[in-house]
């Protein structure tokens, strides 16, 4: 079961289930903590929504990655556009806080989901021309 698993998921399906997964994990703590320095570090989007809403933006994104982790390359790119979307609005804010001075600190992480961003980009070019079939298929070769 495992084997039929992972010739369905390979690498790009894992990657997008990871990072859906992780991101329903980082939603439910932005609506369930309360940390003061987040609150100044994202203050640029926290005038967009309050933190509660972003962190059903990042459960909501995380959802979509992992929905779609079971679909064929060129399917997926929902998931891919998803998994990028918090990390890069969120580094832009920290770097917009850092630059206005609103939280001087806030740079520290900037390179944190800069790192992600760009992780999730080349997980997603360089798994994007191979074509993935499902087991069920009867294709036993896992390509």
């Amino acid at each position: 079961m495992r084997a039929a698993l992972w010739r369905h998921l390979g690498w790009r399906g894992l990657a997008l289930a990871g990072v859906g997964a992780c991101w329903i994990t980082y939603g439910i703590g932005l609506v369930i903590t309360d940390r003061p320095s987040l609150l100044l570090a994202a203050a640029p989007i926290l005038r967009v929504m309050h933190l509660e809403a972003w962190g059903g933006v990042w459960i909501a994104c995380g959802a979509v990655g992992a929905v779609t982790a079971v679909l064929r390359p060129g399917r997926d790119l929902m998931g891919f556009a998803a998994a990028a979307g918090p990390p890069l609005i969120w580094g832009l804010a920290y770097a917009a806080a850092a630059a206005t001075g609103a939280y001087e600190v806030a740079w520290a992480s900037v390179p944190l989901f800069a790192a992600i961003l760009l992780l999730v980009v080349i997980v997603a070019v360089l798994t994007g021309g191979r074509t993935r079939r499902c087991a069920c298929e009867g294709v036993t070769d896992g390509r």
